[in-house]
């Protein structure tokens, strides 16, 4: 049985990573893997991973730089011969099936080069829906972003661990409810130290301030922070501290952390 909940951090940059960086996604007990970031079969086997086992693919929204490797992820399944039916693929309903179809057309061609291929399992979610699967429970919520975007909390059956993960979002109280307890809150810190002002950055991020006040909301165990310049990793941190008392982190690339 497994003892420990396992989240390994692929990236956890903004969305054009610095050299040698990756954006923000990470894989939930190598097997349930949250945005592709832009290089996600090479991130899985650097970590020893085959990327035709993962299970699960989820997607907190559907802006380019959190889904713009997954041709590659699906190429990888066709050319390795994986099964791609049993690979699931979950979003929000806005936007899932639409970009999907137009991947999978450009990917098989109109079923030119893979004509008896099965596509993947496509699982829309709107805000409140929630997925079940033989080894955990996924709960949702909606994100404030401009296009609909999604918070999950992942409860592993194995463990009875929690993690809650926002994707990109501003500052936004249903969070808090979903997160309640949680025993990692993963949560987008776009602005850093610096306070957030929707009015004037139109894109509805967070700063870590907004993260912290969340994590202390809903009682979390621990805080991760992700998203973000890589030069302000160490002030968002601080500032994060100075609101939060729980422990706080800016995960390295690569780094894995058990529940």
């Amino acid at each position: 049985m497994q003892e420990k909940t396992k989240v390994t951090f692929f990236g956890t940059e903004a969305a054009v990573p610095e050299l040698g960086g990756e954006t923000a996604s990470f894989l939930i007990n190598d097997e349930v893997m949250v945005d592709t970031g832009w290089n996600i079969v090479d991130n899985l086997r650097r970590q020893g991973i085959d990327p035709g086992s993962i299970r699960y693919l989820l997607f907190t929204h559907m802006h380019h730089d959190h889904y713009i490797s997954l041709p590659s992820l699906l190429y990888y399944f066709l050319i390795t011969n994986k099964d791609l039916s049993g690979l699931k693929i979950l979003g929000p309903k806005e936007d899932l099936q639409p970009i999907m179809h137009h991947t999978l057309e450009f990917l098989f061609l109109n079923r030119k080069f893979y004509p008896d291929r099965n596509y993947p399992t496509i699982i829309p979610l709107s805000p409140g829906e929630a997925h079940e699967d033989d080894r955990f429970l996924l709960e949702t919520t909606s994100s404030l972003h401009p296009v609909q975007a999604l918070c999950y909390k992942y409860t592993d059956k194995q463990t009875g661990k929690t993690v809650t993960f926002t994707g990109d979002t501003a500052y936004h109280e249903p969070i808090i409810d979903l997160a309640r307890g949680s025993s990692l809150l993963i949560h987008e810190a776009t602005y850093g130290a610096i306070p957030a002002n929707p009015q004037k950055n139109g894109g509805l991020h967070s700063s870590a301030m907004d993260a912290a006040e969340i994590a202390k909301a809903a009682n979390v165990e621990q805080l991760a922070l992700i998203h973000g310049l890589r030069h302000n990793n160490e002030a968002s941190v601080k500032a994060a501290e100075a609101i939060y008392s729980g422990p706080v982190m800016w995960p390295a690339k690569d780094q894995t952390i058990l529940l």
